[in-house]
């Protein structure tokens, strides 16, 4: 049985596990829909030049974008 609380209006659920990171959470999902997938981080540059017309500023504001990281279940971080 999980552990209740009261309240001034009866008992309520407390919740018995902490939750996982938002990120970690989305990644995982991400992962498992992809299933046998694999990209190298080239074919990510290639694919984020081609979107954004071969731009530089645009294609690093691609790939450290939070939805690539999302979408990736990676973080990629430029340097230099």
């Amino acid at each position: 049985m999980g552990k209740r609380a009261t309240r001034h209006k009866g008992a309520i659920p407390r919740q018995g596990r902490r939750v996982m990171p938002a990120l970690r959470r989305t990644a995982q999902r991400a992962r498992a829909a992809a299933g046998k997938v694999h990209l190298t981080v080239g074919e990510v540059i290639a694919a984020a030049f081609e979107t954004s017309g071969g731009e530089l500023v645009d294609v690093l504001e691609q790939l450290t974008s939070p939805q690539m990281a999302r979408a990736l279940g990676r973080r990629i971080v430029v340097v230099g």
